[in-house]
This record gives C-alpha cells, sequence and structure tokens, in this order.
C-alpha cells in the first residue's frame, strides 16, 4: 500500500474478478532452538535461524520488567488498523504498557528506513518496495509479518479514469500522464505491471508524482490522464461521479503479494525478544479481533485520531493475510515481476528468504 495521508486508509479495492494464481508451499522443518534469550540474539545476529523456525515459542511472556520496554514504531497513518488497534483500543492489550510500550510516530512516504538508520525508531509500516531497497542498502531491518495484502479481496483504491477519456484497460495509456505517489512506491510498481502485461513498454508513458489528496482534482482538471485514488478518496471521487476504475492493484499484478508489511531492527529484537514477541503475540490477536468485529472497532479508531469517520464510511478494507503470515513464494514470483516489468533491475534482487528476519518472522 502506498503512504497516504494520516486520516487515509490505502490498504485497497473490492477485487471479485481477479485471476487467481497458485501459491507456493514451503516445507515446514522442526529444528530444535535454544531458549535463553542471549542465545536467541546470537543465532538472529549469526543468521542460524531459519525463517520457519519460531523462535517466539521459547520466549516467555510471564514476568514483566520493571519498566516496559519501549518500541518507537514509524506509522504511515493508512492500512494499519489492526495495528493501530493496540493504542487504541489498549486495554484488550495488556501485553502494551507491561512487557512493551509501543509508540506510534507518523512518518511520510518512505522516510521510516531513513529514521531506522538514524536510530529515530525500532520498528515501522513498510511497502514492499522500500523493504527491498532497505535490505539492499544493507540495513538492519528485516520484515516480521505483514500488514496489507493485494490480493483479490482487498480494497486498496484503484487507477481510474475520467468517464468520458475513453481509457477503459491498460492498452490505452500508451503516452498518457499516469498519477502515482512517487519513485519507487508500490503503486509505481503496480502501473508499471499492469502496462507490461497489456503490451504497454512501461516507458511509453509518463509518470506525475503527487500527493494521495491531489490527484482526484489534478485527473478532473486534466493535468492527469490516470490517477492512482487509494481507499478512501476512491470512495469520495465515486460518490461525486464522472469517474471510471480501469486497473485494481491484483489486476495489475496477477499475484497476491503484501502491499504493507511491519519490520523491526534486528538489533533491537535481539536485544528485547521477550517485548518483541510479546508485539507479535498481540498483533495477531488483533488482527483476528479486526477480522470479526471491524465495523464495531471503527469508533476506537476514530476516537484515537488514527481514521477518520469517512475513512471508516468507504467500504471493505481487506487485504489481510490470515495470521499476518508472509507468504515467501508470492514475495519471490513478485520479486521476479519486479525485473520482468523494469521496475526493479536485477542488480537490486533481494531473494524473498533474506528480507524477512529469520526465526522471528510471521513467515510461511
Amino acid at each position: 500500500m502506498n503512504n497516504g495521508t494520516l486520516l487515509t486508509r490505502g490498504n485497497g479495492g473490492s477485487v471479485l474478478w481477479a485471476i487467481h494464481i497458485q501459491r507456493g508451499r514451503i516445507l515446514h522443518r522442526l529444528v530444535a532452538v535454544l531458549a535463553v534469550p542471549v542465545a536467541l540474539g546470537m543465532a538472529l545476529a549469526s543468521g542460524s535461524a531459519h525463517a520457519e523456525d519460531d523462535l517466539c515459542a521459547k520466549v516467555s511472556l510471564g514476568s514483566a520488567p520493571a519498566q516496559p520496554v519501549k518500541i518507537r514504531y514509524g506509522t504511515i497513518g493508512a492500512g494499519e488498523e489492526p495495528l493501530a488497534l493496540l493504542w487504541a483500543d489498549k486495554e484488550r492489550y495488556p501485553n502494551n504498557g507491561k512487557l512493551y510500550e509501543l509508540e506510534p510516530q507518523r512518518f511520510n512516504a518512505n522516510d521510516r528506513s531513513t529514521a531506522t538508520q538514524a536510530g529515530q525508531i525500532d520498528a515501522g509500516s513498510i511497502s514492499l518496495t522500500a523493504l527491498i531497497t532497505s535490505v539492499r542498502a544493507g540495513l538492519d531491518l528485516r520484515a516480521v509479518a505483514s500488514i496489507v495484502e493485494t490480493s483479490q479481496t482487498d480494497n486498496q483504491g484503484a487507477f481510474v479514469a475520467l468517464a468520458d477519456s475513453g481509457i477503459k484497460s491498460a492498452t490505452q495509456m500508451r503516452g498518457k500522464r499516469i498519477g502515482f505517489y512517487g519513485p519507487n512506491t508500490i503503486s509505481e510498481y503496480w502501473i508499471k505491471s499492469a502496462l507490461q502485461r497489456a503490451g504497454v513498454k512501461p516507458t511509453d508513458a509518463q509518470y506525475v508524482s503527487l500527493p494521495p489528496p491531489a490527484q482526484e482534482q489534478a485527473l478532473r482538471n486534466k493535468q492527469l490522464d490516470v490517477a492512482w485514488l487509494a481507499r478512501q478518496f476512491l470512495a469520495k471521487a465515486q460518490k461525486t461521479g464522472g469517474i471510471e476504475v480501469v486497473v485494481r492493484p491484483i489486476q495489475a499484478t496477477q499475484q497476491d503479494h503484501p502491499s504493507t508489511l511491519v519490520f523491526f531492527n534486528q538489533r533491537f529484537v535481539a536485544e528485547h525478544p521477550q517485548a518483541f514477541c510479546a508485539w507479535r503475540a498481540d498483533y495477531r490477536q488483533a488482527l483476528q479481533h479486526w477480522a470479526g468485529d471491524r465495523v464495531n472497532l471503527y469508533p476506537k479508531l476514530i476516537a484515537a485520531g488514527y481514521i477518520t469517520p469517512a475513512a471508516a464510511d468507504a467500504g471493505p478494507d481487506g487485504g489481510r493475510a490470515p495470521g499476518g503470515k508472509i507468504n515467501l513464494g508470492d514475495v519471490q514470483r513478485t520479486v521476479d515481476d519486479m525485473v520482468a516489468t523494469g521496475f526493479l533491475p536485477a542488480s537490486r534482487v533481494v531473494p524473498a528468504q533474506e528480507l524477512v528476519m529469520k526465526g522471528y518472522a510471521l513467515a510461511h
């Protein structure tokens, strides 16, 4: 999911017509692991633990430290509803304040990677595209869970055109001015993947980087031929009328993949395995609560200032991976597609297994 404003939810559009691509499966292996936190940190630092091992299974969440460990978390303010429950509905997640203290901080665009490098945050939300770039650049962060999934059921938004423009598919976008959120964002990958599949060279279109609120107006002013409207903006534009959905993310890529993920600094997890594992347990609970009672939880998110009433009224969000798990097969196929579409140079490829934190990631 692309970065939106604080009150947008960019985790995507109702997609009922997408092509389903079978997911790969990775065999799980049972491996003996050490239970002592110091040993856990050593295993993490050396990379000796495998992605399919669960080191949190050996971490006790029973005894609390004298002071909860602070987790400075960089948010994007969009699509993180289950995560936001950890502070918006805090009484339901007592580990927050006991074993850890989650401190959300808002950042723009892909600035969370920079903030991590500067030591300003310990964890945060990140797009798949920014994750690849960060790991390739040698940053110590790794993904530990999925937040938003591009899938048949998500509602992240869509690339749209004016109803009278004659643009009905990506095949008609050659030479067109296309709005997106900026270089190396997931929206850039989506549209380039759509063009490539439609037989249009991605280099044959013009790309205009604009913030989320400006996209619709630029389209209506005919400064753009195609705009990317995230979920809340799409709902608003459809109520106004005069636009048509051209391409949704799953139609563009024809491949399930995480759009937004949770990353943690590896050193932080090595030093504070209990705090991390307590956070992870709460996050998985929050995903279950959100899936089962989303409508009734919106008021808490509104009261906490995470979303507006308009965002809560913008239709289903969807796009949640069961248990927050990252499907490594989906990620690898998506990385391969990024190269095939020219979005990602082959020299910048990072294998899916190297994007997740070994031993601690919710991955399969």
